[in-house]
């Protein structure tokens, strides 16, 4: 039966009769149902199709053996609706093609497809297990294949044409072997097998069905073609807005995400069904970006900083991303939105240096500037990610020297760790960071406008709060153990003399001089400082705590103090002033040690 423009039910078997083509379009995902949704949808077929339609032959007519031409029957009759294809008819080069964009349902249709070629494929395989197997075999191949000529374009014989690393897998599964096409090279780029999710639908289906006999794998078929019931939207391109209707529709159980969202926003302006350039740029530029930054996750994470940078806050996660960027970029023209996607893919280079400045490949070709990246990443302040962005930039854009970024690095660090070490809220960072550097780039002294900014938002720590945090304030925490070492790092550098340190790769073990439990020996030994309600934040505090080598943590373990200092080494400039202390080591003794490393501590982190 021939498509029509109607809002109608529709079945499978309608759709995929005929030489036709369901193209994906650009601004859609890739196939991206999983377990859940394939379990579902198999589930469906069984129960509620299948397993109905026999019990209700049986209820009609007890004695009559149920032949296929009456089950193929009662499965067209049968209702179960598996959702809405929204569709727009295009025009086709390929005259003897009838070609549509799935505006949406591109889960369930595509589900469907590799549904009818899995059977297709395993009926090959027990083809000698039944007389029937080759006539089966001839019915599916029509649902399954375009009999036309490609006119040289392979992927126009697949009924199912994708364009973001879906088809080249789909055309595998129906042809085994690459087809001649002008995408194939950029298709062998972006196809990985391991991550594919046409690859791992076909793992999971395959292991569901290969043990289905040829009759079941028939009756199955049969029930996807006849007995799923869509219904059948058709859109009116002068009337309808596919990319307004396609951002207002979610397939089944699968939100759209906000990079998904703004792929589509993006790119829609530049999109060329006869050059097809957007893909080359899709691919050369969002891909590549997505794939830099280490997936979709951590590039809206990116994208929120970049974003963000000159505005008054930072924005939202989600789908507050994408209405944020709708929001200020309303008029997108083609070279609006080029230079846009241009921009996200030059500056990932510099995020990268931000957020993972220990990688060798993303380390920033100024040692003192990458040094102090990665003191500011082991804050893990990622409030500050939208300034330290904005200060790359500038320095790639030759607004600001190498010599400017060393004096705003050292300056936010400072004002990081004095405000994380008070543990002060951070609330105010995501208001005041993403617009600081507009408000200092041009003064001359940089530094001070920093720190005037820092007065005018009220962040100052002053150095007797800076002091008074290291004596009484925790700074031991489980979830906070690089900012930790970080600190006990830098002021170990103190202790040391003639300006050489040793290898804190070896000695970054956080040892706690009063064990974080204390055993009966210590107890007696501390009296009635054992039972101090304040004793476990006293622990925790700087003047506990030192840098041992894992080993020698091991190996000290519950000893008592005294025991302790001698197996201590003095490769560490803190063990060497703990090996100093005299007397009980109990909470004055941690108090006493707390306000002399607060003092260097003062020096190290100064705001002159």
């Amino acid at each position: 039966m021939p498509i029509d423009n109607s809002i109608n039910n529709r079945t499978f078997e309608e759709l995929f009769s005929g030489p036709v083509n369901f193209e994906i379009p650009f601004f859609q995902r890739s196939y991206s149902w999983e377990r859940d949704q394939w379990k579902t949808l198999l589930d469906d077929i069984w129960e509620q199709i299948i397993i109905d339609v026999v019990e209700q032959i049986k209820n009609e007519n007890p004695r009559e053996n149920i032949s296929l031409d009456t089950l193929e029957k009662h499965l067209t009759e049968h209702e179960h609706y598996f959702g809405a294809i929204v569709v727009l008819e295009k025009s086709n080069s390929h005259p003897a093609l009838k070609s549509f964009s799935v505006i949406d349902g591109q889960q369930r249709i595509t589900t469907a497809y590799l549904f009818l070629v899995l059977v297709y494929e395993l009926l090959k395989e027990k083809e000698n297990q039944s007389d029937y197997s080759q006539n089966y075999l001839n019915q599916l191949e029509v649902y399954i294949k375009n009999n036309i000529d490609p006119k040289g374009d392979e992927y126009r014989l697949l009924k199912i044409y994708s364009n973001k690393g879906d088809r080249l897998p789909t055309y595998l599964k129906v042809y085994k072997d690459n087809p001649e096409s002008p995408s194939l090279g950029v298709d062998l780029q972006l196809y990985n097998p391991n991550s594919n999710q046409i690859d791992a639908f076909w793992e999971y289906a395959y292991k569901k069905l290969k043990n289905y006999t040829v009759a079941d794998l028939y009756v199955f078929s049969q029930a996807i073609l006849r007995g799923l019931k869509i219904v059948w939207i058709p859109l009116d391109e002068k009337k309808d807005n596919p990319q307004a209707i396609f951002e207002g529709l979610n397939d089944k159980g699968m939100p759209l995400s906000a990079v998904e969202l703004l792929c589509s926003y993006l790119f829609k302006p530049l999109i060329d069904e006869n050059t097809k350039h957007h893909e080359n740029i899709h691919n050369d530029k969002w891909l590549k970006s997505i794939k830099k930054v280490g997936g979709e996750h951590n590039f809206e994470f990116y994208l929120r900083n970049l974003f963000c940078i000159g505005k008054p806050k930072m924005i939202g996660k989600g789908r507050k991303l994408y209405s944020n960027f709708k929001n200020s970029n309303k008029k997108l023209d083609k070279l609006i939105a080029y230079n846009i996607i241009e921009e996200i893919a030059k500056n990932i280079e510099l995020f990268n240096q931000i957020t993972q400045p220990t990688k060798a490949e993303y380390k920033h070709p100024n040692k003192d500037i990458n040094t102090l990246l990665i003191k500011i990443e082991q804050t893990r302040m990622q409030s500050s990610i939208p300034f330290l962005l904005s200060v790359l930039i500038e320095r790639k854009k030759e607004k600001l020297t190498d010599v400017d970024v060393v004096v705003i690095l050292q300056t936010l660090l400072i004002l990081l760790v004095r405000r994380k070490v008070c543990a002060i809220s951070n609330n105010k960072y995501d208001v005041f960071f993403p617009s600081l550097l507009n408000k200092i780039i041009t003064e001359p002294d940089k530094k001070k406008a920093f720190k005037d900014m820092v007065i005018k938002e009220d962040l100052w720590v002053s150095d007797q709060e800076f002091e008074e945090a290291f004596i009484n304030k925790p700074l031991y925490k489980q979830t906070e153990l690089e900012f930790t070492r970080l600190i006990l790092q830098e002021l170990d550098k103190t202790y040391q003399v003639h300006g050489q340190l040793p290898d804190y790769s070896t000695i970054h073990t956080i040892e706690h001089v009063m064990p974080q439990t204390l055993d009966e020996e210590w107890k007696r030994y501390l009296g009635v400082d054992a039972t101090d309600i304040n004793l476990d934040r006293f622990k925790n505090t700087i003047g506990n705590l030192c840098l041992i080598s894992r080993p020698a943590n091991s190996s000290v373990g519950q000893n008592p103090f005294e025991a302790k200092k001698n197996v201590y080494t003095d490769v560490s400039g803190l063990t060497r002033d703990l090996k100093t202390r005299t007397g009980k080591w109990d909470i004055e003794a941690i108090k006493k040690r707390s306000k002399d490393i607060a003092k260097k501590a003062l020096d190290v982190w100064s705001w002159d």
